[in-house]
């Protein structure tokens, strides 16, 4: 979870968390998770805000889907004209802000539960 506003990262990760029953690792810059993720450490999915320091969610979408392309990247953003960056950067999903709770479980529901199944399905629509 890449995220610079503590309010909405610590929402993320406890929905996150309540659903999954894993351990969510946050990073408050795209930098930070970017040095994190080159450790070797195992990163299956990445939440990241599109407007973080250092190194925003594009440019960190980008990077990982050049070295990792099975990792899931969702990217968010209260500027809906960054749906077309985040496609074009190679996100996997693109979330409006504000988004709620229900979007957050659509996502899991689409990227964790029916993980086996991703290939084709549509990112979830955040009615925004």
């Amino acid at each position: 979870m890449v995220e610079d506003d503590p309010l909405v990262r610590d929402f993320v990760v406890d929905a996150f968390e309540f659903s999954i029953n894993r351990k969510i690792h946050t990073f408050d810059s795209g930098f930070a998770a970017w040095q994190y993720i080159q450790s070797g450490s195992p990163v299956h999915i990445v939440f990241a805000d599109i407007h973080v320091p250092e190194m925003d969610g594009i440019e960190l979408t980008a990077r990982i889907k050049a070295v990792a392309p099975e990792t899931v990247c969702i990217l968010a953003s209260g500027n809906p004209t960054d749906a077309s960056r985040a496609e074009s950067a190679g996100a996997d999903a693109f979330l409006l802000k504000p988004y709620g709770i229900s979007d957050l479980f659509a996502l899991i529901q689409t990227f964790v539960a029916d993980g086996d199944d991703r290939p084709g399905q549509s990112p979830p629509d955040n009615g925004r």
